[in-house]
């Protein structure tokens, strides 16, 4: 099984030394979306009460520190892949037409519900350049399914993160400016001695998501159930 704790040691040290973060501005002006208001991903949704009572007490120990925004609890999920943005003419490389997302919903479910369910345990928080986000420890389960989605579809847009560089992480606020992050990896460090619980991973969506200049809406186009343990 993966251990990812060297990785996110290292993704801790990295955002320590930041000295800027990379804060939202209009996402629909954003570089990453470039215009483009729908996205598509798998993910999995976290739904375990004990995990969501510990998402909200961290969310509450980094509440009011300047240039933090949380994100609220409808928003709260493990990517196992981002698909792409779902467009009616293909003009980029992460474009993914209209017409074929049912087969690839398809393609997926021949993927998923074969793998079978695991468990994992969610936190200690930390940080990426651009969200405050919990560790997810699951003995490397999610990113071999995002891997074996590479690999049963590879006409998918690959990020750079895909594969063998894929850590899983549940985001819990983003940034608006670089004011509070002193403060911030203070709040950070004091909670990372304090991991969250142990959760039973069952199922994996494939969600649209709907972006905008408020926080992203999400719509559930099809579950998937993974095979018994």
């Amino acid at each position: 099984m993966i251990d990812h704790s060297d990785e996110f040691a290292a993704a801790w040290q990295r955002f320590q030394q930041l000295d800027a973060v990379h804060a939202f501005g209009d996402t629909l002006e954003a570089e990453w979306t470039r215009g483009r208001a729908i996205y598509l991903a798998f993910l999995i949704k976290l739904e375990d009460a004990a995990a969501r009572e510990y998402v909200s007490r961290v969310q509450q120990r980094i509440e009011g520190i300047t240039g933090v925004e949380r994100y609220p609890d409808y928003y709260w999920h493990m990517t196992v892949k981002g698909v792409g943005f779902q467009v009616i003419k293909k003009t980029m490389p992460d474009d993914i037409l209209r017409q074929d997302v049912p087969r690839i919903a398809n393609a997926a479910r021949k993927v998923f519900e074969r793998a079978p369910a695991f468990d994992a345990q969610i936190g200690p928080p930390n940080g990426f350049p651009e969200v405050v986000f919990l560790e997810v420890r699951d003995g490397g389960r999610i990113r071999e399914l995002n891997t074996r989605i590479c690999e049963a579809m590879p006409e998918l847009p690959r990020a750079v993160f895909d594969g063998e560089l894929f850590l899983p992480h549940v985001s819990i606020a983003r940034f608006t400016s670089n004011d509070g992050l002193p403060q911030l990896k203070q709040a950070l460090a004091s909670l990372r001695d304090e991991p969250g619980p142990a959760i039973q991973v069952r199922r994996i969506e494939f969600v649209k998501v709907w972006l905008s200049e408020a926080m992203p809406e999400f719509d559930t186009l099809a579950t998937y159930s993974l095979a018994p343990q």
